[in-house]
């Protein structure tokens, strides 16, 4: 059982005027539970988990039933299969349920979600896996008509309060390989590739879209060494196609434009790389560990969108706020533990 309280505003810029978009002040009270019971056969080479979670929400009374389901299943001593299945339940926010552009009855977000995977052990401390998933969302809390838009030609600009709506559903498939070397003496890393695709489908205004996530292709790597036993050198890097625009954008001759297609344009790709040394004291009843450490160690510039300030009614011509992430971030500190 848990009891939340939430309350604020949201304020918006328009023509020269700071005003109140959006209100909320409610409490509300969440109950939950959940059973589960795993079996196992074939001399533990086949297991079985299943359960069932309940919850509820004391602002729009609505009960939620939850299944989930899984199976490993050992192919051979260093094969091993893997299959899950889960319905899953989240309740709208208090922004959303106590705000006059929300409702009490809005419904919990569903997602039913699918998982295959195969895993190999390639020697005692190396393991290869490579899995791919499926996610249905629906009732998904929307305003379908908060962002403006071209509309049958036209500058299409959003009412002052775009009520919030269940109208919206969604997918996300995918798949990720990864390879990892696991040693609490020498080496340790991994390296992994994700692939993934979204479309979102709102059912009151017909719009079509990839969800504001969406992210194609991502690499990670990892890798740490031990230099000596109380040393401990590692590096990350990250990288990734860049994530949508949020909104009806495009960008043409350097500027940005309302368009009718939601999420059409894309930010440059992230690329990150992050080093880091430490060095440690240990004794009976303490530690202590001094550390080094530079973030974006190349100084790859990559962009964070912020916000769409303006727009004109008749061109169609916006002004966007896209900031720059941090810079070659050095930095160094010593942690105590006891």
């Amino acid at each position: 059982m848990r009891r939340i309280r939430d309350g604020g505003y949201s304020q918006q810029f328009d023509s020269s005027v700071l005003r109140v978009h959006q209100s909320w002040d409610g409490t509300a009270q969440l109950d939950g539970g959940y059973a589960q019971q795993s079996w196992s056969a074939l001399s533990g080479r086949l297991r079985l988990t299943g359960g069932v979670r309940w919850d509820r929400h004391s602002i729009d009374g609505v009960a939620a039933t939850s299944p989930a389901g899984s199976a490993t299943l050992g192919l051979t001593r260093s094969t091993h299969l893997q299959l899950g299945f889960g319905q899953y339940a989240q309740f709208p926010a208090l922004s959303a349920m106590a705000s006059p552009l929300g409702s009490r009855h809005l419904l919990p977000i569903r997602s039913n979600q699918m998982i295959a995977a195969v895993e190999q052990r390639l020697g005692e401390r190396t393991r290869f896996r490579a899995e791919v998933y499926n996610r249905a969302d629906r009732d998904l809390t929307y305003q379908p008509f908060f962002d403006p838009r071209i509309l049958n030609g036209k500058v299409f600009p959003p009412p002052l309060n775009p009520a919030f709506t269940n109208s919206l559903r969604g997918y996300a498939r995918g798949a990720e390989v990864f390879l990892q070397r696991s040693s609490a003496n020498r080496f340790t890393g991994w390296v992994s590739y994700a692939f993934g695709r979204t479309g979102m489908r709102d059912g009151i205004s017909g719009a079509r879209f990839i969800s504001d996530w969406d992210q194609r292709h991502t690499v990670n790597v990892y890798g740490g060494y031990r230099l000596r036993p109380s040393v401990n050198l590692s590096a990350r890097s990250s990288w990734g196609s860049g994530f949508p625009l949020p909104g009806f954008l495009r960008t043409a001759g350097g500027a940005y434009y309302l368009t009718t297609i939601r999420n059409g344009q894309r930010l440059g790709t992230y690329n990150r790389t992050d080093v880091r040394i430490n060095k440690a004291w240990t004794h009976n009843k303490w530690k202590i560990t001094l550390y080094g450490e530079v973030v974006n160690l190349t100084n790859r510039t990559s962009y964070v969108f912020e916000s769409l300030d303006s727009y004109n009614n008749k061109t169609g011509q916006a002004s966007v706020t896209v900031d720059k992430m941090f810079p070659i971030l050095p930095s160094a500190g010593v942690v105590l533990e006891r």
